[in-house]
């Protein structure tokens, strides 16, 4: 694995670099590097925060010193590299894709030419990488979706949209993990909760993991704890 450019942000952060454009290979490596990081200096650093291509190093700078850090990361070499074998299964997350549920999918089995089987095929066929957690708490930005089902957001987002909404923007896909405003083409909804208010860290995705989609009919939706998009 290429290392990593260091820069000292602050006199108690670090950022380092990974690429400069997204690779969905990243999010793993980046996540890897800072559990090694956590456990290695559980005593000085006091948050790792990865990104698509970035991991922010925050430390006590009393309990430890930069140069500590960077000479750990720089003796990370490649044979730390990680293997896709032994990533394991992909989280599975249950989908219902209704119209109940996906007041977009009409608009764009029209936008796109495919159908409404043809678009939850795409979706749930690929496997997609956690690249970042953001925009709201537990809502992990996933990719790469296919070309096949790539949309734009929505011009004027909605002002209400449901818990458990999965939703499309350009080459990503995501779960709406409380509702909330927003602006993506929404397609189906997860009943799976995503997001554990009282304990953060015990959330379902995690920067770095693995996700897949699998199509669930309206009756397993409903027994799983989902709710209809007017209901």
């Amino acid at each position: 694995m290429k290392k990593p450019s260091i820069d000292q942000v602050s006199e108690s952060a670090l950022l380092l670099t990974f690429a400069s454009r997204i690779d969905t290979s990243l999010p793993t490596k980046i996540a890897s590097i800072a559990n090694q990081l956590e456990q290695a200096f559980s005593g000085s650093i006091t948050n790792c925060t990865p990104s698509y291509t970035t991991l922010l190093i925050e430390f006590h700078p009393i309990r430890g010193s930069a140069n500590q850090i960077i000479q750990f990361v720089e003796g990370i070499s490649a044979k730390d590299e990680i293997n896709k074998d032994t990533l394991g299964e992909p989280i599975m997350l249950p989908t219902y894709y209704g119209e109940e549920v996906a007041p977009d999918l009409l608009a764009l089995e029209a936008s796109l030419s495919l159908s409404r089987e043809d678009i939850v095929m795409y979706h749930t066929s690929t496997i997609y990488s956690v690249c970042a957690i953001g925009f709201a708490p537990g809502f992990a930005f996933l990719a790469e979706l296919p070309e096949q089902i790539r949309a734009p957001r929505h011009v004027t987002p909605r002002s209400f949209v449901p818990k458990g909404s999965v939703g499309i923007a350009n080459n990503q896909t995501a779960v709406y993990p409380n509702d909330t405003p927003g602006g993506w083409q929404i397609i189906g909804n997860c009943p799976l909760p995503l997001f554990n208010q009282a304990s953060p860290d015990q959330s379902l995705l995690k920067v770095g993991d693995r996700v897949q989609f699998h199509a669930i009919s309206k009756q397993k939706f409903l027994s799983l704890g989902g709710r209809l998009w007017d209901a």
